[in-house]
């Protein structure tokens, strides 16, 4: 590691100055400049700063909110959580080598550090009073959401079992985690062993930390209400958590009854698609919802050849939310109109390391519906590409994209009534609030 603990603790709450962007320009790295028209009464995504934050470092959490930090690094997906009453949790964190990926996004705020020391020196800006994080998820095994064996920080010489300092188990580094999921826990033969090297080095990583650092694994029970819960203040806060699907078996909508996909049909067994895998989720506090799922996409085909659209279904367990986690980071294979129409979502989060993570026949499913008409979507991405120009050129969707990068955060207010969405700066470690959206009322919300 470049830095201990408390080196990185002091280089990451100190002097937060803008960082040297090197050969990438910081209009480039700021994403395009066109959002929502402020000016526009029309406009049901205008700008607004109610509270007058913008240009000033995020205020930050307090007790009865819930955060949802969509951490930009440029190298793969980040989210991390804050509960109402304090408990944490990081869900995914990736890193990879993407020096010879002609389409890739910058990094952020620049590539001197792994993305696993960026995504910790983030977090103790936001939450600078912790070092443990309580929950730790990996929503599947792709080295965009928990690192590589290949890339990162170095191996642990010495450690036993020897693994790569990368994604996760980098972060693992300067923070304690108290319990920890991912899709194959405990046997990691379910459906099909597939991206072993991937995985291997984090249950590594877990097995280390289980030894040396207290952490437990836990199997991640598909409809499971409240597995994952408020730890620090159980039962004071209407707040509950629902999982949905692992390993392609998805839950009914009726307690205790699930579906699996792969022992329903089986000739799904030889596909390799991992994302088909993917662990997804719903967060409820008061009247607000949201959903993510990883990369939930992909074909699954019934005995005659079928498409089953499995995502579909997954969004109709889901039902209707106020914001939702774009699944598969809105690659076309994903985030079709039948996943779409069934959670309805205000605000889409597109976690971005790609040109192809913004794409035409996604941003149609998230913003306009099925007459073409633009609906009261907010499509909020880390980062626009710009090389994605002519996909956005002329396109009625347009209107409902931000354009301007950075970490987006998602903070819910009065009991889960209402909800704010602001852009921090990605550039520097400044958390500098550049954009303000809300606050909107959450759908559950009573009247």
């Amino acid at each position: 590691m470049s830095l201990n603990r408390r080196g990185f603790l002091k280089g990451a709450t100190a002097g937060l100055a803008a960082t040297t962007l090197g050969a990438v320009s910081l209009d480039a790295r700021e994403g395009l400049a066109d959002c929502p028209d402020p000016n526009d009464p029309n406009d049901p995504n205008a700008i607004s700063d109610p509270d007058r934050e913008m240009g000033k470092p995020y205020v930050g959490w307090k007790e009865g909110e819930f955060d949802i930090h969509f951490i930009s690094t440029g190298i793969g997906e980040n989210s991390f959580l804050i509960f109402p009453d304090g408990t944490t949790m990081l869900l995914d964190c990736g890193d990879r080598d993407a020096s010879t990926y002609k389409d890739r996004t910058p990094e952020f705020p620049d590539a001197s550090t792994r993305s696993g020391e960026r995504v910790a020196r983030y977090i103790s800006r936001v939450r600078p009073d912790i070092d443990k994080i309580d929950y730790v998820m990996a929503s599947h095994f792709h080295s965009d959401h928990i690192g590589s064996p290949d890339a990162g920080a170095g191996s642990t010489e010495g450690r036993e079992p020897n693994y790569q300092l990368s994604g996760i188990a980098q972060v693992g580094e300067f923070y304690r985690f108290g319990t920890a999921f991912d899709r194959g826990y405990p046997t990691y033969d379910r459906p099909t062993p597939w991206a072993p090297g991937v995985r291997e080095n984090l249950v590594k990583f877990w097995e280390y930390k289980e030894k040396t650092d207290g952490l437990k694994r836990e199997e991640f029970i598909v409809g499971a209400l409240d597995q994952i819960k408020p730890l620090k203040k159980p039962g004071k806060y209407d707040f509950h958590v629902r999982n949905i699907c692992r390993n392609g078996v998805l839950w009914t909508g009726k307690e205790g009854e699930t579906i699996d996909y792969f022992e329903r049909w089986p000739n799904n067994m030889d596909q390799k698609n991992e994302n088909t895998r993917s662990m997804a989720l719903v967060f409820e506090r008061g009247g607000f919802r949201y959903y993510t799922g990883g990369d939930a996409s992909g074909v699954l085909l019934d005995e005659n050849g079928k498409d089953l659209d499995f995502e579909g279904a997954i969004g109709r367990v889901v039902g209707e939310v106020d914001v939702c986690k774009a699944n598969h980071h809105s690659f076309k294979d994903s985030t079709p109109r039948t996943f779409t129409d069934a959670v309805n979502a205000r605000v889409y989060c597109v976690c971005v390391w790609s040109k192809n993570h913004l794409q035409d026949v996604t941003a149609t499913s998230m913003a306009l519906d099925g007459t073409g008409a633009a609906k009261k979507t907010l499509m909020c991405p880390t980062f626009v590409h710009e090389g994605n120009a002519e996909t956005m050129a002329n396109k009625a969707w347009r209107a409902r994209l931000v354009e301007k990068g950075g970490h987006v955060v998602v903070k819910v207010i009065d009991g889960g009534a209402r909800y704010k969405v602001y852009y921090l700066s990605h550039v520097d470690e400044s958390a500098t609030v550049n954009l303000v959206f809300g606050p909107f009322e959450s759908k559950g919300a009573k009247s």
